[in-house]
Order: structure tokens, then sequence, then C-alpha cells
């Protein structure tokens, strides 16, 4: 069996999972579903771990599966943002990572009976998927918690700083921000730390409210920085949050 790869620097969309390297299509998807998580094993191309990276820095979940032989992806999104959940669909779809079923219109209730509507994506599970759930979570109290990992810097390429904008960035009058109130204050300071030193752009953390953690502000003055990085990769539809940066 093939060495579980962390990182292809492969450019191409092409797959090479036990063996299997072909374009992605329903012939190959349906041979990736009836692989064991153990035969999973990658490696994965450079763009798709970077879509974990930036989607699990923002909404996305990683789960470990029952007994520990595999991780998935649960990528959940807003009724607002269905154009972006199922671009996202459709990129993981094509290379073999998720049932080409489209996702489903599912209504929450929530606190106060506030009613939510969302989408939901599961993907396939991979047990070369293990690693990125070890940096991204530890666990406290038969809990697991998502952390910000001490090696970011090395995943945080352009792709992967942009689905995390697409994921939680807004604009904010010449300025941007990016959600970031899961996580310490320590850890969005260390991220915003992070941003200097990959990037060059200058961001500290702003407080939320009582309670309501901190965010990452973009200070206007990197935000023409900021734009030539992440707008190739953004979806039309969401330049917006770039604001008058667009």
């Amino acid at each position: 069996m093939a060495e579980c790869l962390k990182w292809d620097y492969n450019e191409n969309l092409t797959y090479s999972i036990i063996g299997l390297n072909v374009v992605g299509n329903e012939k190959f998807s349906y041979k990736i579903k009836k692989l064991t998580s153990k035969e999973r094993i990658g490696p994965h191309n450079k763009d798709i771990i970077s879509m974990i990276i930036g989607s699990t820095l923002g909404d996305t979940h990683l789960e470990k599966r029952k007994n520990g032989i595999g991780t998935r992806i649960i990528f959940e999104q807003s009724s607002d943002n269905v154009e972006y959940l199922m671009w996202f669909h459709n990129y993981l779809t094509r290379r073999g990572y998720c049932s080409n079923t489209k996702p489903k219109l599912q209504i929450r209730i929530r606190q106060k009976g506030k009613v939510y509507y969302q989408y939901r994506i599961s993907s396939y599970t991979f047990s070369s998927f293990n690693w990125i759930h070890e940096m991204f979570y530890k666990l406290v109290d038969n809990k697991y918690i998502k952390i910000v990992p001490l090696n970011i810097e090395e995943y945080l390429t352009p792709l992967a700083l942009s689905i995390w904008f697409m994921d939680d960035g807004s604009s904010l009058g010449k300025s941007a921000r990016i959600a970031t109130n899961c996580f310490t204050f320590e850890e969005v300071n260390f991220l915003c730390s992070v941003l200097k030193s990959r990037y060059n752009i200058i961001a500290t953390p702003n407080k939320c409210g009582k309670d309501k953690g901190h965010i990452i502000y973009i200070h206007t003055d990197s935000m023409k920085l900021f734009t030539n990085i992440v707008k190739p990769y953004l979806l039309p539809s969401l330049y917006y949050k770039l604001g008058s940066n667009k």
C-alpha cells in the first residue's frame, strides 16, 4: 500500500489514491465510495489540503469517526451562502471526495425559537485526514475542542486564506474582518502575527462585545495587498466581502 503523504505539491487536478490516477468522474467517485477509510490514503492535491485548512479555520468541522480509523469533513453554510456551498460541493465531488448527491436545505430551531436554514456537506472518511484533525483539535474532558495549529503558517496558502475569508470574512468600510469568535484571544493574536509574517498583512484582534470573543481586523493600509492575494480565488458573487476594495 502506498505511503500516506500529507502534502502533494502536484498542481494538476488528478488523484493518487491507492494507485487510482484518473480525472474525477462518476466511475471514479463510485470506486472511492466503495473503499474503506484505511484504503483512502492519499496523497492529496495541494488545493484540497488548502481548502480543508482554510474552511476549518472557518465553519468546517472535522469529525473523527467512531473507533478513530478516519476523519471526514463536515462543511456547513447558511442558505445565504448557497452558491459558495454548491461550488465547494462540486469541487470535492469532481475530485472523488464526496457523494455527487446535492445537499438539501435543512431547518434548525435555535435558542428562543429562531428558525435557521442551512446546507451541510459530509465528505467520505479518509484515514489520511487524521493528521489534519490532530492539528486542529485537542481532547478536553472527552470532548474535542478546535484550536489554531502552531504550524498554521506552513499551510496558510493564498487559496486557504481565500477559503477562510469566503467562509467567515466581511467588509468593514475600507477594511475587512474575519470572524474568529471560537478561538481564544491568544490564538487570534497568533493568527494576526501569521498574516504579518507570511503576507505582510497588518491585522489586529478586535473585541466583539461582552463574552463574544475577538475577530481579526484587517487594517485599511493592508486591504490592497489582501485583495490582490484573495480576489483571484473568490467567487464573483462574494466580491462584496471586499467592500470598496473589490
